[in-house]
């Protein structure tokens, strides 16, 4: 698959530094592993933190040396073995108390994981934290959520910034989601700037519409095929994938499509499809069973629409490496 262009680290140094230690919360189907290989970085993943079955042998298959943790508010837990050995705490925070298609309950609905995610931070104290989450995290129950991950994280030591980046910048699907970067430890590393300067990455690239789709044709569609400019929203339920419909917000995934045998025909995007609207490579999930059984189209579609867009995370990550490479060479230099 050829992926849209993203911002690129410069020529490296001479020296390096060692491969990211990073641990992973509601890990989905590992789109943050894809996008630290999408963006060419080194990463070692100590542990994954993943409770839904299916996403967890997803990653059981594709990552089998890497332990899962499970529940992150289980007390048997023991955090502070991590204290001062991980470089990036990424997470996927559950979206449901937020996302406008629920009841918004916030922190107040059990399934939110704020509290518990900062009490494990605190413990952990990773050098850089990245989470993603809907852009209704900052707004249910008045942004008490975000209000409180941001007011902690300070009181921890981190410099704290988010930015709502859209996936459509990246990937054909629209997808906006707030993103939240912070970092603990040297001065003047500006996490705002970070997100700043990925999001533009994107807008900068050139990449124009035709290829946007290219990117995400199936092969097996046949070439006189034509695409929406951007794909829906994808999500879990399927909606508009693997559950049609005919509300606007499906019509947003219709494919039209010259058959040589049917003539005139217009379809929902395939499983290649919906797995390339979001950044992963074409064989992600190739090979992968649940319960005995290859994935049917609505798992793959669960899979993607929990998962991150790995470009945008890509595109990030990138920006946080360079970061850590000037930071590492101004010690180096200031040690000399």
């Amino acid at each position: 698959m050829t992926h849209p262009e993203i911002v690129h680290l410069p020529t490296r140094q001479a020296t390096t530094p060692p491969p990211f230690r990073a641990l992973s919360f509601c890990t989905g189907m590992g789109g943050d592993k894809a996008a630290f290989q999408l963006a060419g970085i080194a990463c070692e993943t100590v542990a994954v933190a993943e409770i839904d079955p299916l996403a967890s042998t997803v990653l059981a298959q594709k990552f089998p040396g890497v332990p899962n943790l499970g529940d992150i508010t289980n007390s048997d837990i023991n955090w502070s073995a991590y204290h001062g050995t991980i470089d990036i705490l990424t997470a996927g925070l559950p979206c449901q108390p937020h996302s406008i298609a629920g009841k918004r309950k916030g922190i107040g609905d059990i399934r939110d994981l704020t509290d518990p995610f900062c009490d494990i931070v605190e413990k952990v104290q990773p050098e850089w934290i990245l989470v993603e989450n809907v852009e209704g995290y900052k707004s249910s129950e008045g942004g008490k959520a975000w209000r409180t991950l941001h007011r902690r994280l300070r009181a921890g030591g981190y410099c704290v910034a988010d930015r709502i980046i859209d996936a459509a910048d990246f990937v054909p699907q629209r997808r906006k989601r707030l993103w939240i970067l912070a970092h603990r430890g040297s001065a003047g590393v500006s996490p705002e700037a970070l997100l700043a300067h990925a999001a533009a990455g994107a807008a900068g690239s050139g990449v124009i519409e035709s290829e946007w789709q290219e990117a995400v044709a199936d092969p097996a569609g046949g070439t006189s095929v034509l695409y929406p400019p951007r794909l829906g929203t994808l999500v879990a339920s399927g909606s508009g994938l693997c559950k049609p419909g005919m509300t606007g917000a499906d019509l947003h995934f219709l494919v039209v499509q010259v058959d040589p045998e049917a003539g005139l025909i217009v379809r929902r995007p395939t499983p290649l499809e919906a797995i390339r609207a979001q950044g992963f490579p074409d064989d992600w999930l190739d090979g992968i069973t649940f319960k005995g059984k290859t994935l049917s189209y609505p798992r793959i579609c669960q899979l993607v629409g929990n998962a991150w867009p790995v470009p945008v995370a890509a595109a990030i990550l990138t920006l946080v490496q360079k970061s850590r490479t000037q930071t590492q060479t101004q010690e180096m230099a200031a040690a000399a």
